[in-house]
């Protein structure tokens, strides 16, 4: 009994365990800058703290400091606490000199980008987060248009915080829309450090009272470039992540459409011939058709012409987003250029935007069914 209360004493002692109501407990962290005449940055680093208050049964807060007894809940809110430095460093020191509350690292649910310090370049946020060694390094991260204060303020109804919503928002879009998940600080550092590759963040906006998940950010090096809006976020997803989920539609008219609910598989050839680059991009789809009017019937003829028709429409879907990412973007959004350094070296000292806005790209579409459906009607 003596050694288990030493070594509880210890390990709490190691560990600093304190109540929940004595911690600032973080739900979500944005990046902001505010830019000054004079050309100096200001940096501004909001928290989304977590408020917990305990409910009787009556469901009347509590307001004395005892542990909850079996007929009380905890209702958690949300409240923001913002710092303003010249660095991002600064801002940690000036926050909790105006605070009771020692805060809670690696709780957080989001990290939110601001539209102008994305634009303005990322790498001293991702250092200094990716330093600190109790970070959690699986947060998702995220571009919002205006500023990130404005949308970690934005209450949502049913949710502590805009942050409980907006990662169960990010998370569940992977379903439908051939969008990833690999949006986290991990992911981040790494792209940033990779040859060949360009990072693309998750874009938000608060518009018609509620948050809504509208594009993909694009960066090129540390720095925001464009942000895609969310039809070309789904081409783009489709030709660069190794596999997604999504839904497709094939349409004549209004009432005549058929939806294929697919995963798609990629794959990537490259070759160089001289110091010209071509990439085969290979792209297999399989799934399900959910809804049908626009065949009477569906038999083993109206799936293959389903399937080279589908086929077709993707190709052309494909090829419009490749002219407009080599003639405008002129950034490497597919990470072709990874591709290329795997299997001809590293450190050539070439732009990948560059050779791939100029490369020979070639898509091959398959599309198989797998079900139709119950039944027909």
């Amino acid at each position: 009994m003596f050694l288990v209360v030493l070594i509880v004493s210890i390990y709490a002692e190691k560990y600093k365990v304190s109540p929940m109501e004595d911690l600032n407990i973080i739900s979500g962290i944005g990046f902001d800058i505010n830019k000054e005449v004079n050309g100096n940055v200001q940096y501004s680093v909001p928290f989304s703290i977590y408020g917990f208050k305990s409910k009787g049964k009556s469901g009347l807060p509590i307001t004395t400091k005892k542990a909850s007894s079996p007929g009380e809940n905890i209702e958690r809110t949300s409240s923001i606490i913002m710092e303003k430095s010249n660095t991002i460093g600064d801002t940690r020191e000036e926050r909790q000199l105006k605070s009771s509350k020692a805060y809670t690292i690696g709780t957080e649910k989001m990290a939110i980008i601001g539209e102008e310090q994305a634009a303005y370049g990322i790498l001293n946020m991702v250092n200094i987060l990716f330093s600190n060694a109790n970070i959690n390094d699986s947060d998702i991260f995220s571009v919002c248009k205006g500023k990130a204060e404005d949308i970690l303020r934005f209450k949502v109804e049913g949710y502590p915080s805009s942050s409980d919503y907006m990662e169960g928002m990010i998370k569940g879009a992977t379903n439908y829309n051939f969008l990833s998940l690999e949006y986290n600080l991990l992911n981040i550092y790494i792209t940033l450090d990779s040859e060949g590759k360009n990072l693309v963040l998750p874009y938000l906006e608060v518009k018609d009272n509620n948050i809504f998940y509208t594009g993909m950010a694009l960066f090129k090096g540390n720095k925001m470039a464009y942000v895609l809006p969310m039809d070309e976020s789904k081409i783009m997803n489709m030709l660069r992540e190794k596999k997604g989920k999504g839904i497709l539609t094939l349409q004549e008219g209004p009432d005549k459409y058929i939806n294929y609910d697919a995963m798609v598989k990629r794959k990537v050839k490259c070759n160089k011939i001289e110091d010209k680059y071509e990439f085969n991009i290979d792209l297999n789809f399989r799934g399900d058709i959910i809804e049908n009017t626009l065949y009477k019937s569906i038999n083993k003829e109206s799936e293959k012409e389903f399937e080279k028709l589908m086929g077709k429409k993707i190709e052309k879907m494909c090829y419009d987003f490749l002219g407009k990412m080599k003639n405008v973007y002129k950034i490497d959004c597919l990470n072709l250029g990874m591709d290329a350094v795997a299997q001809y070296g590293r450190e050539t000292g070439v732009d990948w935007n560059d050779v791939v806005s100029n490369a020979d790209i070639k898509v091959n579409v398959v599309v198989k069914i797998d079900n139709i459906g119950k039944g027909q009607y």
